[in-house]
């Protein structure tokens, strides 16, 4: 169920990790988002998440954005979040998370970061 509702494909590069996720983050598919997330961190690379085919994004998601930012600052690996928009968006701007986390909004940029 969780891969019909959410898809999150990893590309390594020499300079960074880059996950694509395309579809919904609510309760069901979070932990989808976090098993790949915590893969991706495993390299020691930058990791970028690009949300921009994210249609919907619950609050658990953000819970799972705020785990790996403080997994990234703590091993000095950054996550950097790619085009959020939508509900996305609106999700970091309630709760101001736009401020604290890395948005970027391209591919080009979050790599050079």
């Amino acid at each position: 169920m969780d891969e019909a509702l959410l898809k999150v494909e990893s590309e390594q590069r020499s300079n960074a990790v880059v996950l694509r996720a395309e579809g919904e983050v609510d309760s069901y598919t979070a932990d989808l988002l976090r098993d790949k997330l915590s893969e991706a961190f495993g390299a020691g690379l930058p990791v970028v998440l690009d949300l921009s085919d994210v249609e919907f994004f619950a609050s658990v998601g953000l819970s799972v954005l705020v785990e790996f930012h403080l997994r990234g600052e703590d091993s000095g690996i950054p996550l950097r979040l790619v085009s959020p928009r939508g509900s996305v968006l609106r999700a970091l701007k309630a709760t101001t998370l736009n401020q604290t986390l890395e948005l970027y909004l391209d591919l080009d940029a979050a790599l050079h970061g």
